[in-house]
């Protein structure tokens, strides 16, 4: 009996050694081609953002409660128009403090006139005179300024863009300004424009871009800013182009998407189209072969047109890196590959 059992556990022992070379765990093959230079032509895309030509944060200069906002976000103002204002019980009372003070020295100082002008009053009285009037005078001044403080005006036309203060909250007690005031006759469109690609961005170039919260509406503009310092993560540069907006349908905030006009005939970065994923977040991405240690790591990338069986990158990848374009749906990220 003892027999039986010891040939049955060899049995199962074999069985399952068996069973382990069987279930080895073998690493996804994929098929990998490298980053390149391809021929593009057309306009080039990008996504860009609309912004104010100008943004006016408004402060307080005067410390106190607010009493009354007589404005809210989106208003259109004028120069010197009244938007808020700040308790002024305090200025008031300094104010009429100092008008009685500089009434009473300047009646002193008609009185005592008369006399000096006949000669009967010592010079050194009547230079202590002239100087009670002049620090009166310079009370009122400030007293009068102090009080003129205590309501914020609009110091230009435009638009109210944020509303930060309530009646109630102390003038100087908000880290934001209490109130923002922008400029959008003209706005801005602003651009991050790859490395690869800035040298084919010029001022005086035309652009188009349309709205999606516009119904995908066509404007037009001009490139007028282009930037010389590349953003440190994304290696990309600021270009903006300055777009009339009369209407003021363009907002701050609105997505849009340019089209600049380039030369017809351009190299640009691509890869195979199949190379490219996109996850559940709507970002772009693809898998990296390092070669050296048989590995991919997914990196997140732009992209910009199709040419043909390639897709334009715009950053992420650079020339001469090789990137998964078959089997990627066994892949994770820093995970073993072959080849």
């Amino acid at each position: 009996m003892k027999k039986v059992a010891y040939v049955v556990l060899s049995i199962l022992t074999l069985a399952g050694c068996s069973q382990a070379k069987t279930d080895k765990v073998v690493d996804p093959k994929v098929e990998v081609a490298s980053v390149q230079q391809i021929f593009s032509s057309g306009a080039l895309q990008y996504s860009g953002t609309i912004e104010a030509v100008q943004t006016i944060p408004l402060t307080f200069q005067a410390q106190g409660t607010v009493l009354k906002v007589l404005v809210n976000a989106g208003d259109p103002v004028s120069a010197g128009q009244l938007l808020a204002v700040v308790d002024k019980a305090d200025a008031q009372s300094m104010y009429e403090i100092s008008l009685a003070k500089y009434q009473q020295a300047k009646d002193a100082y008609d009185r005592l006139k008369q006399v000096h002008d006949k000669g009967s009053l010592p010079e050194v009285k009547w230079v202590e005179m002239e100087s009670n009037l002049q620090q009166a005078q310079s009370s009122v001044a400030l007293s009068r300024n102090n009080l003129k403080k205590c309501n914020l005006y609009a110091p230009e036309s435009g638009v109210i863009g944020k509303r930060n203060i309530e009646p109630g909250m102390n003038s100087l007690g908000n880290m934001n300004a209490p109130i923002e005031l922008v400029k959008i006759n003209t706005v801005y469109v602003k651009v991050a424009i790859p490395e690869n690609e800035i040298n084919l961005i010029k001022k005086g170039q035309k652009a188009s871009f349309s709205v999606s919260a516009l119904d995908n509406q066509e404007f037009e503009g001009t490139v007028t800013n282009v930037g010389v310092v590349a953003d440190a993560m994304s290696r990309t540069y600021e270009v903006k182009i300055t777009v009339n907006n009369p209407k003021m349908l363009l907002k701050p905030g609105m997505v849009c998407d340019v089209k600049v006009n380039a030369p017809q005939n351009r190299t640009v970065v691509g890869v195979p189209y199949q190379a490219v994923d996109q996850d559940g977040t709507g970002h772009k991405y693809v898998y990296v072969v390092n070669e050296a240690q048989k590995k991919v790591s997914k990196r997140v990338v732009t992209v910009g047109s199709y040419q043909n069986d390639f897709v334009q990158i715009l950053s992420g990848l650079s020339l001469g890196e090789k990137v998964v374009v078959s089997g990627m749906h066994k892949l994770t990220d820093d995970g073993k590959v072959t080849f």
